[in-house]
């Protein structure tokens, strides 16, 4: 792979890192936690907030997108293993996917190289910023289309009819049945949906808006399967773009990555989790809200930028009044997530405790609270001494990562590979820490029987599903 990649030439230079200081530590925690937990909810790996959020600070485009990327594959492994749990991940439709993902991904990244090296880091920032202002309109649309016929219906989602009509008529083999989403389609199919997905991930970080709405709308998965599902593309994806971005180009900020995954494997098993206490509309109905906010935080820096390009004349004034109000906004998209996750557990908990079920109702803890106080313990002293390492210098990491690109190609490729296993081992880490914490404070998935009661008969699904259990039929 080493041998197909130029070296030097467009890579990032260490003054394109952003400083960190306490209120952009504080902030990137806030975002990770808050894009994790809508990462988790709606398995399109929050990139949508991620990505601007970082760029609302002064991060460049590529380094926004890379960073994110980086700190996206090991997230989205945790995720995908609560989902999968949960048999809300297809294994076969997520590795078929994932397989011509990965060459979206190359081709992307070449695609933003380009735009780099044509236009600077202010054209890759306009691209990244209108690639947004027409992914997420659009498929936020399309949600509420969803949500509006769900709940005049009274059901828990909409179905497409077009997958059922592929199914019977594009039967170009090999024919490949996917048990979790419960249809049979040609891996033909699913090719260019994977590719647009690895694509778009690579050129914005968001890969999920093609991901989900194609297996939703194409293959016929639920919007729960869906998710998941790509969150397991994510992981596939994310490992080998993150080599590409680093090797080619030397855009990963770890510091970025690793303030954001601290709190996010927080956030995107709290979001996982979410999904058991909501019928399948309200996911896309919080997918679309948060969409729609972040599509006006970067609506407002398209001015600024076109300015800075030179190909539109505007007054200095009103471009410093929009870009003052980038950040407010993107604030406030981060924080819708807290209420539209939390507020339906809040809701749910709420009741079960009243009925005096609610230790029936959600999956056990596999650790006692002392075995949980001693895990946050260790886990947390260890995430502690690994910030020290890595922020100690902070000139070290922007330093050491740019000489990637130029190294000779195997140093790069042993180099490139190191990163990434870093990140799965700073994952690790942090997903043993968020875990403890999460078990300690009993954040855990309704039982499958109540989620699913739920998800057909809304919250009147509590009723029922208590009186079943108190009659001895569900206990």
């Amino acid at each position: 792979m080493g041998g197909s990649f130029a070296t030097g030439g467009s890579a990032m230079t260490p003054d394109m890192f952003i400083h960190i200081g306490p209120f952009e530590a504080i902030f990137l925690l806030a975002l990770g936690f808050f894009g994790g937990m809508l990462s988790g909810f709606i398995g399109s790996g929050g990139a949508f907030v991620l990505t601007p959020g970082m760029m609302s600070i002064g991060t460049p485009g590529p380094i926004a997108v890379a960073s994110n990327m980086c700190h996206k594959f090991p997230k989205a492994m945790i995720g995908a293993y609560r989902r999968y749990k949960l048999r809300q991940l297809d294994p076969k439709l997520a590795v078929i996917m994932a397989v011509s993902a990965i060459a979206g991904v190359q081709v992307g990244i070449q695609v933003q190289k380009q735009i780099y090296e044509a236009l600077g880091e202010t054209g890759t920032n306009l691209y990244v910023s209108i690639a947004f202002l027409v992914v997420l309109p659009a498929v936020s649309l399309l949600l509420l289309r969803d949500v509006v016929r769900a709940k005049k219906l009274g059901i828990s989602d909409t179905e497409s009819t077009l997958p059922k009509k592929l199914e019977e008529k594009f039967r170009l083999p090999p024919r490949i049945r996917f048990d979790v989403v419960g249809r049979t389609h040609s891996a033909w199919l699913t090719i260019p949906l994977g590719f647009g997905t690895g694509f778009l991930a690579a050129t914005i970080a968001v890969g999920g808006f093609i991901g989900v709405p194609s297996m939703i709308y194409l293959i016929g998965a639920s919007s729960a399967v869906a998710s998941g599902t790509e969150l397991g593309i994510a992981f596939v994806m994310g490992s080998t773009g993150t080599f590409t971005w680093i090797y080619l180009l030397g855009a990963v900020d770890f510091r970025l990555t690793t303030l954001i995954l601290a709190t996010s494997l927080i956030g995107v098993q709290i979001g996982a989790v979410g999904t058991t206490y909501v019928r399948q509309y309200y996911i896309k109905m919080a997918m679309a809200t948060v969409m729609l906010l972040v599509t006006l935080s970067r609506a407002l820096a398209v001015p600024g930028y076109l300015a800075e390009l030179g190909w539109i004349e505007l007054d200095e004034g009103v471009v410093e009044t929009l870009n003052s109000l980038v950040l407010p906004v993107m604030a406030v998209a981060m924080l819708s997530v807290t209420p539209l996750v939390g507020y339906p557990m809040m809701k749910v908990r709420m009741k079960l405790k009243k009925l005096g079920l609610l230790d029936r109702a959600i999956e056990a803890s596999a650790h006692t609270g002392s075995g949980n106080l001693k895990r946050l313990g260790i886990f947390g002293v260890w995430t502690l001494a690994n910030y020290y390492w890595l922020f100690r210098d902070p000139e070290w990491w922007p330093n050491f990562v740019t000489s990637i690109p130029h190294a000779d190609p195997l140093t790069g490729v042993v180099l490139s590979i190191g990163v990434i296993l870093l990140a799965i081992y700073w994952s690790f880490i942090h997903g043993s820490f968020a875990h403890a914490f999460l078990d300690l404070i009993k954040v855990s998935a309704l039982r499958d029987d109540l989620a699913k009661s739920i998800a057909q008969s809304g919250y009147e699904g509590i009723d029922a599903w208590a009186s079943e259990v108190k009659a001895g039929v569900g206990a």
